[in-house]
């Protein structure tokens, strides 16, 4: 039985196994915000922070007495309410060029993080049209991933949060990048090793490359 949430409290109310949830874990943890995460199901979460949500969706975040509930949302406000690390640049061009990126990568009509729902909610054959797609998508953009530590930036941004989340997949998503794909399993290993991110996974998402 959930209690009812206190103002006080930055809540996160988590899906154990979804992509999106866990971008915003990893968020969380690299930022080393206080935090209750919470996973569980929509029709789980307590009645007045669905109440404050019509979309009925999770990640909802509940901070200072306020619902939040679309990925972007969320991501950017705990980039401003939290600041440190930064995850976003402070040059307006170069944050513009961050929030393109998410937009494509997660919620652009065909974006990956659309891709992953139907690998892993659709048809048979929609599947595995999207299983080509994404890999061929990734591949697409190894030159992106080889010449910089982190997406096309010095520093970890909320892009690659976002990414961290969906490499994890890929296993489970039965796609394999191979030798044309090392500079994506570069990177992916170089995010998976942070501390903020294995503090990040769920117990059935550690199980994803076991």
């Amino acid at each position: 039985m959930l209690t009812k949430p206190n103002p006080s409290s930055t809540i996160l109310y988590s899906a154990a196994d979804e992509i999106e949830s866990h971008a915003v874990r990893f968020i969380m943890a690299e930022k080393n915000i206080e935090r209750k995460v919470v996973n569980l199901k929509v029709d789980q979460m307590p009645e007045e922070i669905l109440e404050l949500n019509p979309c009925q969706t999770l990640p909802t975040l509940f901070d200072r007495g306020i619902v939040l509930y679309d990925l972007s949302v969320i991501m950017e406000y705990l980039d401003e309410r939290f600041p440190f690390p930064p995850l976003l640049p402070v040059d307006p061009i170069e944050k513009s060029e961050k929030r393109l990126l998410i937009f494509r990568f997660t919620r652009a009509t065909g974006s990956w993080f659309e891709l992953v729902n139907t690998i892993e909610t659709g048809k048979k054959q929609e599947e595995n049209e999207a299983r080509k797609i994404l890999k061929s998508q990734l591949i697409g953009l190894v030159p992106l991933f080889e010449y910089k530590p982190f997406f096309k930036s010095e520093d970890m941004t909320i892009v690659d949060a976002c990414l961290a989340a969906l490499l994890w997949r890929l296993k489970k998503l039965d796609i394999n990048l191979g030798v044309p794909g090392k500079a994506i399993t570069d990177y992916a290993s170089r995010l998976f090793a942070k501390k903020s991110f294995k503090e990040s996974l769920t117990d059935c998402e550690k199980e994803y490359n076991a």
